[in-house]
């Protein structure tokens, strides 16, 4: 018998919201305990940054709005892609113990989604011998041993946070990356084309958010065997994520200095 997932579709939103719906799917979770797949997208460029990173040290600019994540890793410019988060217990997939090694099970239908559109994915520790993990202020500049490489280069990029046996992880599918802007919102950020690529760069065809939407979800369902049934924020969820909103995500306290007390690990 499959496993039932809730699949949460959102429209383009702002980072302050997406961030905030996020983790109140996470909060939520340990009432609901029904695993869930959310698929969403952004209406204007949004910078993500990592949990740990300092303003300060990473942004340039501040000429775009920017948001911290309750997960880890680096900064991200956000606009033309597809993003997806998952919420679930370590029950729901089968994982294993260790952290990174994680990634590659939860990033597997990451994999049929790429295969689906006729592209070759691989893990970067089984392309790059040097360099792996190394820091950098823009997540797509950099690659983690399970990041996903097409073509010689990085693709999107994931993150995750855990709270005793569960796990959320969100990620981004790049459809269109502006270097420009990139280099002009981030620190020490220098030929990024050369290392990281999208989807406009490697396929012809054009990318339908909705199509790419949808091939995404089938391509989860596919993979983790599961049954994905369409449904929205409960009432809980509304009204932790609007809490969450006014309260932090769109608070300079958070947003700035991180002066919240989270016990959780982020990666």
């Amino acid at each position: 018998m499959e496993k039932k997932w809730r699949l949460i579709v959102d429209g383009a939103c702002d980072g302050y919201y997406n961030m905030a719906v996020d983790e109140s799917l996470l909060t939520c979770y340990q009432c609901a305990q029904i695993p869930t797949l959310r698929l969403y997208g952004w209406n204007a460029p949004f910078v993500s940054l990592g949990y740990n990173q300092h303003v300060e040290q990473v942004l340039r600019s501040y000429t775009l709005p920017f948001v911290r994540r309750i997960t880890g890793g680096s900064g991200i410019l956000h606009h033309d892609e597809l993003t997806y988060s998952i919420v679930c217990a370590t029950s729901d997939i089968v994982l294993p113990k260790k952290v990174k090694e994680s990634y590659a099970a939860l990033c597997s239908f990451l994999k049929t989604f790429y295969a689906r559109l006729g592209l070759d994915t691989v893990f970067a520790k089984d392309i790059i011998s040097q360099g792996l993990g190394r820091h950098e202020h823009f997540c797509f500049s950099a690659c983690e041993p399970f990041d996903l490489m097409v073509k010689g280069k990085k693709i999107g990029g994931n993150a995750q946070r855990r709270s005793k046996e569960t796990i959320f992880q969100h990620g981004s599918i790049p459809f269109s990356i502006d270097f420009k802007l990139v280099q002009e919102i981030f620190m020490q950020v220098e030929d990024v084309s050369t290392k990281t690529t999208c989807l406009n760069e490697i396929r012809k065809e054009g990318n339908d958010f909705l199509a790419l939407r949808d091939m995404l979800a089938e391509s989860f369902r596919s993979t983790f065997a599961v049954e994905l049934f369409e449904d929205i924020l409960s009432k809980e969820e509304k009204a932790t994520a609007q809490y969450l909103l006014e309260n932090k995500y769109r608070n300079k306290e958070w947003n700035y200095r991180r002066a919240y007390n989270e016990k959780a690990e982020v990666v």
